[in-house]
């Protein structure tokens, strides 16, 4: 996407000035002067996905799969400079942790860019006015999607809708009030719903806009992260979605490689991109500290704080022999001089699902994947069993997931008893098991584990395995011991605010 326009961020989060500035420059822009023709608002709506690119820069990985048993930090004794990372992986984070204030802080300046947008949209002039409502439709859906991630990691949250024109506005019991997390649902559904009605099922030229089935992606996991009680009402939007065309692809390498960028399995991508200066870099803080240049090549060498969102053991020993997403998602780093590292073969495992070549030191030209077809089958298929419990077309749902992975049918009856799903209980934990090894590391393992209400007991378990593997050094005593659902609210906000904080922080 065109990104001429970006210096039209540093307006979107301006206030108006105090009343004693009764001089205006006619050279400069405002906020009340700035959007004037439809390229100024089809500009801004570039900086809305940039806020979602800066998002997933280095932030939604973090609460999305660091915190959950996915995922874990290699221990790195001589530099403890990342210790408030560490604490979110352990749940020892206190509410002044500098991950989660950044969290709230980058999403509300994603919200505010959203309603600077909306408000002036019907203001300009466009002489198409499909554009117009298109430009509508982008701008509602990442305003859902921004609230859906705030409501699903904090509860209740504030809900703006508008801009604010004076700092005592801007203070004001509207601005600050948090309301209940199921009122938030409703708005954002009332957004995608929007959404979907405006937007195209593909866009011609313009790949990496918010289409018609991110749109229904985003109506159908609102859903889902309301509970079981809602399924039903998920599945109108996902049988639709399964209509427009998506397909899996052959290879499940190819998903995640930049020369395929964009593809029938892709409902929406976080768009990177060397040519045109924003290039990814998430390799980084993934390879092992301690690999030098082995996996980073002309780019390294690794840096003392990587070895982040390092792959657990519990995850490793969960795929299959022969399945195909275990390469293609898990690394191993062979450790030199035959120093003891590990003590499975001497390797430190590390996420290689974005292992792709650099193109300059420290740029990548790869997407990160939102939302994909899979991952819709696979809601799919937990929707139709909770309606029709063991029904048939949920088992061939992630069949076909598993196909592509080459690991054996899922079967009422089979030889193999790991294969046998004969009650709804079991075909729910194959589910499970199947979207924790077939998306893993793209930000969706600890929101299943919140809203299955699996967390107390997934994460006790994770606590023990990652104590008894790296000892009380890395893992501190009273590490696992307050597992939270959500996060506290940041610590600025309930002491410049006054909001009330999270239970148990």
């Amino acid at each position: 996407m065109n990104t001429r326009y970006c210096f039209v961020l540093a307006v979107l989060l301006f206030s108006a000035c105090n009343d004693f500035l009764d001089v205006t420059p006619e050279t400069r822009y405002t906020p009340s002067n700035f959007f004037q023709t439809a390229e100024h608002i089809d500009g801004a709506v570039v900086g809305v996905y940039q806020q979602n690119r800066t998002l997933h820069n280095s932030l939604q990985w973090t609460f999305g799969e660091f915190l959950s048993d996915n995922s874990t930090f290699q221990f790195n004794p001589s530099d403890r400079g990342g210790l408030q990372t560490e604490q979110l992986d352990q749940f020892l984070a206190l509410s002044d942790n500098g991950s989660i204030s950044s969290y709230w802080n980058t999403v509300y300046t994603g919200i505010s860019r959203c309603n600077y947008v909306l408000e002036k949209i019907d203001q300009v002039p466009y002489a198409n006015q499909s554009v117009r409502e298109r430009r509508r439709g982008e701008v509602l859906f990442f305003r859902a999607w921004y609230y859906f991630n705030l409501v699903r990691l904090f509860g209740d949250v504030p809900y703006i809708t508008n801009t604010f024109t004076t700092t005592g506005e801007a203070l004001s019991e509207r601005f600050t009030k948090r309301i209940s997390a199921n009122e938030v649902y409703e708005f954002i559904l009332n957004d995608a719903q929007i959404a979907i009605d405006k937007l195209p099922v593909r866009w011609e030229g313009e790949a990496g806009r918010a289409t018609r089935g991110a749109a229904l992606m985003l109506k159908a996991k609102i859903y889902m992260a309301r509970g079981t009680a809602f399924h039903a009402q998920a599945i109108p939007a996902l049988e639709e979605l399964n209509t427009l065309g998506y397909s899996l692809l052959k290879n499940y390498k190819d998903v995640f490689d930049p020369a395929f960028k964009n593809h029938s399995e892709s409902i929406f991508e976080i768009q990177y991109s060397f040519a045109l200066e924003q290039p990814s870099n998430f390799l980084s803080s993934f390879v092992p500290w301690n690999s030098g240049s082995e996996i980073l090549g002309t780019s390294g060498p690794a840096g003392s704080r990587a070895g982040l969102n390092q792959p657990t053991k519990s995850l490793i020993r969960l795929y299959r022999a022969g399945d195909k997403r275990k390469a293609a998602t898990i690394g191993n780093f062979i450790v030199l001089n035959n120093v003891t590292i590990d003590s499975d073969n001497d390797t430190i495992p590390y996420l290689a699902k974005y292992a792709f070549p650099f193109l300059d030191r420290g740029q990548q030209d790869v997407n990160w994947p939102m939302f994909r077809y899979a991952d819709a089958l696979l809601m799919l298929a937990e929707c139709y069993n909770t309606v029709n419990p063991l029904d048939q077309n949920a088992i061939g749902l992630v069949n076909l997931v598993r196909l592509r992975a080459g690991v054996p049918p899922l079967s009422d009856v089979s030889s193999d008893p790991t294969l046998v799903v004969s009650t709804p209980e079991e075909l729910a934990l194959a589910i499970e098991r199947e979207r924790r090894l077939e998306l893993a590391f793209e930000n969706h393992r600890w929101f299943d584990l919140v809203r299955t209400g699996k967390v107390e007991e997934v994460m006790a378990a994770h606590g023990i395995d990652e104590r008894n593997q790296k000892g009380d050094v890395a893992v501190l005593p009273q590490a696992y011991t307050t597992i939270r659902t959500l996060l506290g609210i940041p610590f600025s906000q309930v002491q410049n605010f006054g909001m009330e904080q999270n239970q148990g922080w």
